[in-house]
């Protein structure tokens, strides 16, 4: 798949009202940005399977507690599901299908590993931003039953998350706030941003630009991504593309938020574009 046929498929999972994204199928599109054969199918089915084996031991008539027992016992018993600590900042652990394949990963792609398990067996699961982790809340939101698929799927009573969260620097916002359900675009959103920052830190200047071609997909408003976007056309050697980002992105920013490395390049595009129009 081609980077325009990667951004054009990414854009129509995400189409629609929020329950309509399709959440499995845009993970997997980005997993193509390791540049790897990403097997939606075999992926799919791996997942079917363990959801197959779970309901072997419990049933949605037996509630959520035994669902979540029974899929705990499959992921973290016999398939051996695990935290990626020792390696927590590789790209794959950002990768569904690598994820799935080597049982191990990130908080946010272990939770969605978990949703989708949940979801084939009948169980409601929600994805809940903890700060600086990730959780899962699983069945009826009253019943205030969260899960940590990063630490061996542990119940973590709500009591000592709200305790956490008030023991943290939170400004203004709610510590309950940060226990509510997010929702499926801001789970991707997250996973990219999870590459971002490591292609950024990586100056993987291809996948650190198409990782924010993805992120404006979501956020087509984001000015900020689209300057930087034009920094990264620049430095791969697009000079027009480059002049066309910032150009729009100085236009809809704020004068004092527009750092001083834009200008530069902008008044060089500009300067570059006019002395190619008039040879």
């Amino acid at each position: 798949m081609t980077d325009e046929g990667l951004y054009t498929a990414f854009a129509a999972a995400i189409a629609g009202p929020d329950p309509e994204v399709d959440l499995f199928g845009a993970a997997m599109l980005i997993a193509r940005l390791g540049g790897h054969h990403v097997d939606e199918h075999g992926t799919a089915r791996e997942l079917d399977l363990m959801a197959e084996a779970a309901l072997e031991t419990a049933s949605p008539a037996d509630g959520a507690e035994a669902l979540v027992d029974a899929i705990n016992a499959e992921l973290y018993g016999v398939r051996g599901f695990n935290g990626n600590a020792a390696q927590y900042n590789e790209p794959e652990n950002s990768y569904l299908d690598r994820v799935v394949a080597r049982r191990t990963g990130i908080p946010i792609t272990l939770s969605l590993v978990y949703r989708e398990v949940a979801e084939r067996v009948g169980l409601r699961c929600d994805g809940v931003g903890f700060p600086g982790h990730f959780l899962v809340r699983c069945g009826d939101p009253s019943q205030n039953l969260y899960i940590d698929p990063f630490h061996g799927g542990a119940r973590v009573p709500r009591e000592e998350l709200l305790a956490r969260l008030r023991g943290a620097n939170l400004g203004s916002t709610s510590p309950e706030s940060f226990l509510a359900a997010v929702t499926r675009r801001q789970i991707l959103q997250r996973m990219l941003n999870n590459l971002h920052s490591l292609f950024r830190d990586q100056r993987d200047l291809e996948r650190w630009l198409a990782t924010v071609e993805l992120l404006l997909r979501l956020e087509p408003w984001n000015g900020a991504l689209v300057g930087e976007r034009g920094m990264l056309h620049y430095r791969l050697g697009d000079p027009s593309l480059a002049l066309v980002d910032l150009e729009r992105y100085v236009s809809a920013a704020n004068p004092g938020a527009v750092s001083s490395g834009a200008l530069r390049l902008l008044d060089e595009l500009r300067l570059l574009n006019k002395g190619s129009e008039g040879t």
